[in-house]
């Protein structure tokens, strides 16, 4: 790695960092207002959002 490049990995780490912490602060909302089904259900979603993404991958190979 460069160091020209090093800023860039910054920003896209915190980038994915916000992103992750968005989410998780969104899911304890849910499971707040919803109870634990809401949980479940987010696990259902997220779980179809990864497979996606891995057909997604397999499709551009």
């Amino acid at each position: 790695m460069t160091q020209d490049s090093a800023p860039d990995d910054n920003r896209l780490a915190i980038r994915i960092f916000t992103a992750l912490l968005a989410v998780v602060v969104l899911v304890a909302l849910l499971v707040v207002l919803f109870g634990l089904p809401a949980l479940g259900i987010v696990g259902i979603i997220l779980t179809l959002l990864v497979f996606a993404i891995m057909l997604a991958f397999t499709a551009g190979n």
